[in-house]
């Protein structure tokens, strides 16, 4: 997935009021913070290869530290932990562990077999929505939609810029989403990893800006 992890950040600040936006995007797309550095370390292995799913022309072929489902659990206590330990938001760790782990979820279901259960371990598995263009279309477009109206139905503008951001952020995404999507393949994997860092760092840094002039509609405590 791709704006699907983004829709879990987003819709997440109805359940953690008090945690910043830019947390609560960083989460859900932490495995894919973590995949692309171990990519270019060599560590880890991927090709660019078109037609390997309809939609996505990967091939992920051994990313047990990042994306295996004992590797996910253990990147979702410490991302949890890491931010525990420098705020006083009990609850907000918690959504933040369940975000990193989210992501898990939803490449299991787009993928096709190539999440494993541990490092070590040959078991694969994917549900594969990416074979279909117009099924992944639907679900990631719906789940993004509809983690916009959540977000913007938790927080509000403390002035005219917090409207903007927003939209700023959601047009860059969308934007960044189709050129992914039905733009030419890349020309190698090492470009497809710089380009995920750069797309998280940008709308990280954009995530920040919005945390400046937005507001919870509400707090809770924990």
């Amino acid at each position: 997935m791709f704006i699907g992890h983004f829709a879990v950040g987003f819709a997440s600040q109805r359940a953690a009021p008090r945690t910043p936006l830019v947390w609560l995007l960083l989460a859900p797309l932490w495995l894919d913070v973590v995949w692309p550095i171990l990519v270019l370390a060599g560590i880890e292995r991927a090709s660019v290869s078109p037609g390997f799913t309809a939609f996505v022309p990967l091939d992920l072929a051994h990313m047990p530290w990042s994306h295996s489902l004992t590797m996910a659990v253990l990147w979702s206590i410490a991302f949890a932990g890491a931010y525990r330990l420098g705020h006083a938001d009990a609850r907000g760790a918690v959504v933040l562990g369940l975000g990193v782990f989210s992501h898990w979820v939803l490449d299991w279901i787009t993928h096709a077999p190539d999440l494993g259960i541990a490092p070590g371990l040959a078991a694969r598995t994917g549900l594969g929505l990416w074979n279909s263009i117009p099924a992944t279309l639907a679900v990631e477009g719906t789940a993004f939609a509809a983690s916009i109206a959540v977000y913007v139905g938790a927080t509000r503008p403390r002035d005219p810029a917090g409207r903007r951001g927003l939209v700023g952020v959601v047009a860059f995404l969308l934007v960044a989403y189709v050129v992914s999507s039905f733009g030419p393949p890349p020309p190698d994997i090492r470009a497809v990893a710089l380009a995920l860092l750069a797309a998280t760092a940008i709308v990280l840094a954009l995530a920040v800006w919005i945390d400046r002039h937005r507001e919870p509609r509400r707090t809770v405590q924990g």
